[in-house]
């Protein structure tokens, strides 16, 4: 047999080795080697046992019945030593659950700015939406996160994407009285004559909901 060949065959048996010794390991802490117990430790934050599972061998894309992954579940809970983890064994960041959310927009609406900017490293989709046409953007502006409303924008998130209902990040942070997201969304040039399906503006939802501040800035920049 040729030499080159033997090596190989070595390595392949070592790999062998190794996903058997990590499954033991589970075993031994009395840990299931299943899909659902890899995500739950994720979410959880128990990093070793995570890796203890990816040395395992197992898929960094398995699903739980709502279609999250282990890096879902570790961007929602804000565990940044599983997220940097799954991440070196390249787990998909655009991956989307059975609501097609993501890990991003996970992040984005819960405001974990280090879970986002450690996504945003990995080059993501940043204009990807859920099923109501939400974009991780369009979360970020509605729960008030101007750190990653601004670190969304500089990646290049698209400013006037549209949600289901014709609403863009715009019209959330107005809606919510967030001045600093709409100074920011503004500043990137958001179009604040945008309006929705039925024709409200974002100044009707401005002042609507008596934004007072948020309309004065709104008229300054041209709004009508």
């Amino acid at each position: 047999m040729h030499r080159p060949l033997i090596l190989l065959l070595a390595i392949a048996l070592a790999g062998c080795g190794n996903n058997e010794s990590a499954r033991q390991e589970l075993a031994r802490l009395n840990v299931s080697y299943t899909a659902s117990d890899f995500i739950e430790h994720a979410r959880q934050g128990n990093a070793d046992t995570v890796k203890i599972f990816l040395d395992a061998g197992i898929d960094t894309e398995v699903k739980t019945r709502d279609g999250q992954t282990a890096l879902m579940a570790a961007a929602l809970a804000n565990r940044i030593d599983v997220v940097k983890l799954l991440l070196e064994h390249r787990a998909d960041v655009n991956a989307k659950n059975k609501y097609e959310g993501t890990a991003l927009m996970s992040a984005a609406w819960k405001g974990h700015s280090e879970v986002v900017d450690l996504l945003l490293e990995e080059n993501p989709d940043l204009d990807l939406k859920d099923s109501r046409g939400m974009t991780a953007l369009m979360f970020a502006a509605w729960e008030n996160h101007p750190r990653i409303v601004k670190a969304l924008l500089n990646k290049g998130a698209a400013v006037d994407a549209k949600d289901a209902s014709g609403w863009t990040a715009l019209m959330r942070a107005a809606f919510r009285g967030h001045s600093e997201p709409v100074q920011l969304l503004v500043e990137k040039g958001a179009d604040v004559n945008a309006a929705d399906t039925n024709g409200k503006t974002v100044l009707n939802v401005a002042e609507e909901q008596s934004r007072p501040e948020i309309v004065q800035l709104l008229r300054n920049k041209g709004a009508r």
